[in-house]
């Protein structure tokens, strides 16, 4: 092809070359901006696992503590751990959330680690702490 088959000159660089491909500045600038908006979208997910997981405990929590009271209603005492609970039948944790027997029978406060989000490697503990001289007992959730 001579410059006289394209007389306008459009598609051709310095020279009469050929102008068909990006230059390697332009797709540096395309890989930048892939990355950055990657890391924003990495970001974005992150807080909505932990958004996620809090949402999960404090689930936990009020399931609990409907629990305590169907417990209360069956046997005219409130619990005093977890293991009470779900071997009586009044509350069941999700299939991923496991009850630690171990730290559920002992003295004081109680905390029993119950869920795992597995995907995230998370964990999350749901406290019970027994209540004084009958009353019910408190349910708290942390990290």
């Amino acid at each position: 092809m001579n410059r006289s088959d394209n007389p306008s000159g459009i598609g051709r660089g310095v020279g009469g070359q050929r102008d068909d491909g990006f230059t390697l500045i332009e797709i540096l600038i395309a890989i930048v901006l892939v990355g950055i908006l990657s890391a924003v979208a990495v970001v974005g997910i992150s807080n909505l696992v932990s958004k996620g997981s809090t949402s999960a405990c404090q689930a936990s929590a009020d399931a609990a503590k409907a629990a305590s009271a169907v417990y209360f209603a069956s046997n005219a005492v409130y619990p005093t751990t977890f293991t009470q609970m779900v071997s009586g039948g009044q509350l069941a944790f999700p299939g991923s959330v496991t009850v630690n027997t171990a730290l559920s029978t002992a003295p004081g406060p109680v905390n029993t680690p119950i869920g795992q989000e597995a995907a995230v490697g998370t964990s999350w503990y749901l406290t019970l702490t027994p209540g004084v001289g009958g009353a019910a007992p408190t349910f708290v959730c942390s990290s």
